[in-house]
């Protein structure tokens, strides 16, 4: 027969597996959590890619419009739309002091090698691409930028001709 003290030190002899895998288990759920919790969220490129589409194809942008049947032509731009230079600033609002988003578009006529160029947003653009192209992209008061090249038509008259749209965006950090 064995007295009261063996069978306790045995019982909890029993128990150190158990206690190491619940520790092992605890790390597990801990590390799990930490991968799929996103802390940090980082929308520069959407709001990039959401201007430049909103630039290159909606009727209010550079697209080229019909007003006789009130539609947008999507990768025919309308040259008219270069002579004004805040043509875009007038056209596309985002409040009074935007910090949101700058741009300068060049388009580029690829037959006799003009380009036209218009800014949205030029101060906040010039201010924000230096600090892109100087690489400080990260934290608060950096800023990103990015470029999309799209192969347009040129409506020049009645007769399309081949072109180059570039648009050089910049984003602050979000």
């Amino acid at each position: 027969m064995t007295d009261k003290r063996g069978v306790s030190n045995f019982e909890m002899l029993m128990w150190i597996p158990r206690i190491i895998f619940i520790i092992f288990i605890m790390f597990a759920i801990i590390f799990l959590v930490r991968t799929y919790v996103v802390t940090v969220i980082d929308t520069s490129a959407i709001k990039a890619n959401l201007f430049s589409n909103r630039i290159a194809y909606s009727a209010n942008g550079i697209s080229y419009y019909d007003e006789s049947i009130k539609r947008a032509y999507p990768g025919i731009i309308d040259p008219r739309k270069f002579s004004s230079a805040d043509f875009l600033d007038k056209t596309i609002y985002y409040g009074e002091k935007n910090r949101e988003v700058g741009a300068k578009i060049v388009l580029k006529d690829l037959n006799d090698g003009k380009e036209s160029v218009l800014f949205y947003n030029q101060p906040f653009f010039k201010e924000q691409k230096k600090l892109a192209d100087s690489g400080l992209t990260e934290g608060p008061g950096g800023s990103r930028g990015y470029t999309k090249k799209y192969n347009v038509l040129i409506m020049k008259g009645n007769s399309p001709e081949k072109g180059e749209l570039t648009i050089d965006i910049v984003v602050p950090n979000s």
